[in-house]
């Protein structure tokens, strides 16, 4: 049996006019790459897993959502998947995960048109914890002094917080993205136009929501091909430029929305791994939903 765990990634920029940059959510599925025994536990590894991408929304300056409307839909989603086992939102310098997170820490949510009670969503800070009673504490923020990004990428000083500063944090993630991608980890699905085209049978019940998802997901593969490290030219040769504290440089050509998201769902299977207990779940939980 191969059990389906799902994670969610969220850069919730809030998109005030067409210049600004677009906020996504993407959804990855991690499942073990052989069957598992009856009893036996989940894999420890990275490399025991495959992890695809099964899901992307995009909301631009036509939405304009608020923290609100934004921590409504990732309760739906959580609601659609079956209840995700870890999410990552990024927390920029823009301010919009931050407050995402304070309207996800309600206990009233807007899923779908309505007020709805719920259990809420929370990051593993002390201040969360104290704040919130009972709530699912599945939520981390990138940035470092998280705790659960902390778990995975400490800081090598010894220090309280991840790494030394914020671009070392990005610059370890997106190598750690880059080495998951070469061991064959990180899946995405194949190029929209090409399989809608090729697979009309297959997708004659789909509706729109999932064609579009689809379609995000290519924008999300071809976004992430544009993430470049910058260089300059020294006696002929091309360096990598870097920051005071010795991290990359990166720079994207064009939006990068998703393809950040996309990062921030496999940094919260990142989070996942290192924190499971690694304990065979209940058998109901053995075949997650599949979301649209």
């Amino acid at each position: 049996m191969r059990p389906i765990l799902y994670f969610l990634g969220g850069d919730t920029a809030p998109s005030e006019n067409q210049r600004s940059d677009d906020g996504a959510l993407v959804v990855g599925a991690a499942t073990p790459r052989r069957e598992l025994a009856p009893g036996e536990a989940l894999p420890r590894f990275e490399h025991d897993w495959f992890f695809d991408y099964a899901y992307a929304r995009v909301f631009n300056s036509k939405h304009r959502l608020e923290a609100r409307q934004w921590a409504g839909f990732i309760y739906v989603l959580d609601q659609r998947f079956g209840g995700f086992a870890q999410m990552v939102l990024d927390a920029g310098s823009g301010g919009g995960g931050v407050f995402v997170k304070r309207a996800m820490m309600s206990t009233e949510q807007l899923m779908d048109g309505a007020l709805r009670t719920v259990v809420p969503i929370c990051d593993k800070t002390v201040e969360s914890q104290q704040a919130v009673g009972h709530a699912r504490f599945i939520l981390n923020m990138f940035k470092r002094g998280d705790p659960g990004v902390d778990s995975v990428w400490p800081d090598p000083n010894g220090g309280t917080k991840s790494l030394a500063g914020d671009e070392l944090l990005k610059d370890a993630v997106l190598c750690a993205y880059k080495e998951a991608l070469r061991l064959g980890v990180l899946r995405w699905p194949p190029e929209a136009d090409e399989f809608l085209k090729m697979n009309p049978e297959a997708i004659r019940h789909w509706d729109q929501e999932r064609i579009w998802a689809l379609k995000n997901l290519t924008v999300g593969w071809k976004q992430l091909i544009n993430i470049v490290v910058e260089t300059y030219e020294k006696d002929g040769l091309q360096i990598e430029a870097t920051t005071s504290r010795g991290a990359r440089r990166f720079s994207t050509l064009g939006k990068d929305d998703i393809a950040y998201a996309g990062i921030y769902a496999y940094t919260a299977f990142r989070v996942w791994l290192q924190g499971e207990e690694f304990e065979q779940p209940p058998e109901e939980d053995l075949a997650g939903f599949a979301g649209r």
